[in-house]
Parts: structure tokens; C-alpha cells; sequence
């Protein structure tokens, strides 16, 4: 068996990020950027009014309360012709540029009007309720970095620097296939024998998440030959494959013996971790092979730890890895020391403290009882317990938020 972490570098190690190309800014979500984005203008573009109220001169309303002559009126869109003289004030719509001789402007809210004259009642601080030209951006800065998935935050810096079309990680599809003569399709009705089929909803439920295309390749038995078969069609039109179930020790356990058949290279094939432990992990002809676990449990966590940062690394990722965090354990946790440990757990804050439980499971095919968490609870090889109060860490699920 090996390491964790030994695992996840070899994958790393033997996958590469794949091309890029080009699309209308409209097709642009979700993908990963594989460009930096620089401003071609400062954003604002001119110092510009936050709120409705009256431009002013700061020094005019020290002795506040005072009145000003109201010499115009400038809307978002518009200029105002000339220059605020010392004892006037311009009506100003929030997003206007704000006219040249202001340098403050009061909410309406806060003004009397009086015919041609505003009454200002308090003083106002030089630059009060203005956004200064340049403040978000100035023209030639980064504003994103290549690396990151495109959200509609990023939608609108790109829309706002005119970036009309993106360059953007290709788009990655990978086949997913599920081995085991007890699986059913999940619209049947399985015998007393036989189960249906949830790892590959799920998995395919996975890669939509990591912005990957998933294809279904359906149920085959633990049949050698179409095992065999079917690995091969797969690695022919997909850049990649997930396989689970066969990879155990038992006789029936075929998915390791129809890679070596057609000339997969086996990396690993076991990992000191519970649960998940007969992952394995081949290439062939330079395309990767996740072969996971049958049970449900163990196919999420292992997509997590080993599939999910290969992804993210051919998809030009700037971080392979999802983050870890520490909270407080709030009951006692025991597990078997011999390996490491992802364990089904429920992370809360509370008075900015992160803690966390374990969510009671029956092991690694409860997906009931995984369905409860939203997390998962690492424990170290060697510990048999973590005890109440203590610190551990904790790997929150990225399809999850927290309540």
C-alpha cells in the first residue's frame, strides 16, 4: 500500500495539462481561464457618484449648515459642461461623473432644496460618497489570473475589460464505467441478489461539478473479455476513465487484470486509507485510469483525493488540491490506526469557531448515512481516537455549504 500523499504526487506527476482555445464570452462559464486579463481602462473610468445627492466643494460646507446655488444637474451617461465655482453645487445621479471642482457629494437625503438653492445641514469630508477613476483598476493592472474557473463574478470583470472572447482550458470528457454482475440499471427493479447502480449517477454527478464532461458507459459484468472491451472503446474516444468496482482480491475482482491485458502501465494499487483503499491508478497512452473502489462511500472519497486534483491540474487549476481547515472536535471520535481515515462528518461554526462531529454511518456502503455530511474528518495513521476538544482536520465537501 501507499501513502496518501505518495499517491496523489504520482498521479500528478503522470498527467499533463491539456490544450486551450478560444470562446464567446457567453460560453465562458465555468470554464478555467488560461489567460491573464489586464484592464484596458481604469475602472471607474472618472471619479464617480455613489449616491443621489448634490456635488460640492468640501471646503464650502465647513460652517455648515449652509446654502449653495444648485448651477445643474448631471445624470450616470452624462458630462457637466464647465467647473463647480466656490458657493455652488450640481444635482448628481448615482454613476455620474462627478464634476470637475467637486470633490465630495452629499446623499439627498441629507438636503433641503429650496428653489435654486440646496440646503446642506452637516460638513461634508473631501471625497465622501465618491469612487475614485482607477480605484478598482488601473489600466494595464492583472485583474484575473490564468488558473481560475470562471464564475459570474468573473463574467462581469471580463465583460467590464472587454473581453469578448476568452481563452479557456478545452473541455475534458471522461467515461464512466461500472463493473459488478450484482449491479442493475437504476430504473429496474433489482432481486434479493442484486443492488442498482449508484456509483456512476454519482460520479457522473462529480465531474459535472469539477467542470469536467462526464460519458456513461453503462453496467458490465465481471466478465473478463468485456471488461476488456469495454475499457479499451472507452480510452479510444474519451481522455480518460473511471472504472469502479472489480479492483479488490477476489476471483471476480477482473479491472487490474484487463489493464495489464491491454497494456495499461499499473502505478498502484492499493493506499493506506480507509475507506478507499483498492484505488489503482494506470496510464494508457498517456491517458489516466482511475480504477475505484465499488463501494459508495469509497468512490466519493477517493474521487476527492486522487481524481479530483488530477483534473484540476489537466484543466490548469492554479491549486490541484481542495483546502483543509482545522475545527474542534465536539465528541469523541475511534477509528482502526492502521491508516488514515476520512470519516463522514458535520462541520458548524459558531462565534467564529469551526467544530465538527462524526455523522453515524455503517461504513463504507452507507450512503445514507454519508448523504448526512458535509464534510469529511481526517484522522492520522496511528491515532485510534480523537478525543472531545481536540483539534483535527477536516475536508469540507465541495458540493457543500455550510448551514
Amino acid at each position: 500500500m501507499v501513502p496518501v500523499e505518495e499517491a496523489q504526487a504520482i498521479i500528478l506527476q503522470s498527467v499533463a495539462p491539456v490544450g486551450e482555445e478560444a470562446v464567446p464570452l457567453a460560453e465562458a462559464l465555468g470554464r478555467v481561464l488560461r489567460q491573464p486579463i489586464r484592464a484596458d481602462i481604469d475602472l471607474p473610468p472618472f471619479d464617480r457618484a455613489m449616491m443621489d445627492g448634490y456635488a460640492v466643494r468640501a471646503e464650502d460646507t465647513a460652517r455648515a449648515p449652509v446654502r449653495l446655488r444648485v448651477v445643474g444637474e448631471v445624470l450616470a451617461g452624462m458630462t457637466f459642461p464647465g467647473s463647480i465655482a466656490p458657493g455652488e453645487a450640481v444635482k448628481i445621479m448615482t454613476g455620474a461623473a462627478v464634476p470637475p471642482g467637486a470633490d465630495a457629494v452629499e446623499r439627498v437625503e441629507k438636503t433641503e432644496r429650496e428653489g435654486e438653492w440646496v440646503i446642506l445641514r452637516e460638513p461634508v469630508q473631501v471625497g465622501q460618497h465618491i469612487t475614485r477613476r482607477g480605484s478598482q483598476a488601473r489600466e494595464g493592472e492583472i485583474v484575473l489570473e490564468p488558473g481560475i474557473r470562471i464564475g459570474p463574478a468573473e463574467i462581469a470583470v471580463l465583460a467590464s475589460f472587454g473581453s469578448a472572447t476568452v481563452r479557456v482550458a478545452r473541455r475534458l470528457t471522461l467515461g464512466v464505467l461500472s463493473t459488478g454482475s450484482e449491479l442493475v440499471e437504476v430504473g429496474a427493479r433489482p432481486s434479493p441478489v442484486q443492488i442498482r447502480d449508484s456509483n456512476s449517477p454519482t460520479l457522473r454527478a462529480c465531474l459535472t461539478m469539477a467542470g469536467v464532461g462526464a460519458h456513461p458507459l453503462g453496467i458490465v459484468a465481471d466478465d473478463l473479455s468485456g471488461i476488456e472491451s469495454s475499457i479499451r472503446s472507452a480510452l479510444e474516444h474519451f481522455d480518460g476513465l473511471l472504472i469502479t468496482g472489480g479492483v479488490s482480491m477476489g476471483e471476480a475482482d477482473l479491472v487490474k487484470v484487463a489493464l495489464r491485458q491491454i497494456g495499461a502501465r499499473l502505478f498502484f494499487e492499493r493506499v493506506r486509507l480507509h475507506p478507499g483503499k483498492p484505488f489503482c491508478f494506470a496510464l494508457f497512452e498517456g491517458k489516466p485510469i482511475f480504477a475505484l473502489p465499488g463501494n459508495p462511500v469509497s468512490v466519493v472519497v477517493t474521487f476527492l483525493l486522487f481524481v479530483l486534483p488530477a483534473l484540476r491540474r489537466m484543466l490548469g487549476y492554479r491549486e490541484e488540491h481542495l483546502p483543509l481547515f482545522e475545527a474542534t472536535m465536539t465528541e469523541d471520535a475511534r477509528h482502526s490506526p492502521e491508516r488514515r481515515s476520512y470519516l463522514p462528518a458535520f462541520v458548524w461554526f459558531a462565534e467564529g469557531q469551526a467544530f465538527v462531529r462524526r455523522v453515524p454511518w455503517e461504513g463504507s456502503s452507507d450512503l445514507v448515512g454519508f448523504a448526512r455530511a458535509n464534510a469529511l474528518l481526517i484522522v492520522p495513521e496511528g491515532v485510534v481516537s480523537v478525543k472531545a476538544g481536540e483539534r483535527a482536520r477536516v475536508l469540507l465537501l465541495p458540493w457543500e455549504g455550510l448551514p
